[in-house]
């Protein structure tokens, strides 16, 4: 190997290094945040999109931020781990603890508040078939349309169509439960 060669690797080392550590936490937590507080799940994934991104970092070519790329190979793997979720329907439920960036000010109720909130959310995911999750994290979480959500679990749109509207019933019938919503009176029980 040329003495130009091991320069290039070296600095390719150390640009990589760079960007990991500046994007780390913004890609565990886009990661996260589409797994339904899922850590092992997160943190293979996060995994898989580093080592993507070292393998084809010769690719990258700055059109757009580091950053954006790395959530691009993310969504990709994400994308792959649905599809095998869903075909083996073999979903581990594992911890679900917030991962949240902290600001040096913010309001501790708000925070907590919403910190509630999201857990209920994920929670609710969580209780719903693995399928119904995914499809609802995709439409409402990525914003993926229907026709590309149809494309990605090889099902026709009219099948998702079916699928995203009792995943949104399943979901809410869940959520409200968790919330002690009292169907018979239309309000929280106490």
């Amino acid at each position: 190997m040329s003495m130009k060669m091991r320069i290039n690797e070296v600095k390719k080392k150390e640009y990589f290094t760079e960007q990991y550590d500046q994007c780390f936490d913004y890609v565990y937590s886009y990661i996260y945040a589409r797994t339904a507080g899922n850590r092992q799940m997160t943190e293979d994934i996060v995994e898989e999109t580093f080592s993507a991104a070292w393998l084809s970092l010769d690719r990258f070519n700055n059109r757009s931020s580091f950053r954006t790329w790395l959530c691009s190979i993310a969504k990709n793997k994400l994308r792959e781990s649905y599809r095998k979720a869903i075909s083996s329907e073999k979903y581990e439920i594992l911890d679900n603890d917030s991962y949240i960036e902290y600001e040096s000010s913010f309001d501790l109720e708000q925070f907590e508040l919403d910190k509630e909130k999201r857990q209920c959310v994920q929670n609710a995911l969580n209780e719903i078939n693995p399928l119904y999750r995914y499809v609802l994290i995709l439409k409402y979480v990525d914003d993926i349309s229907v026709k590309e959500i149809a494309k990605d679990l090889e099902k026709s749109v009219k099948s998702v169509d079916g699928i995203l509207q009792r995943a949104k019933i399943a979901f809410k019938k869940v959520y409200l439960n968790m919330k002690g919503y009292d169907k018979n009176h239309g309000r929280q029980r106490s």
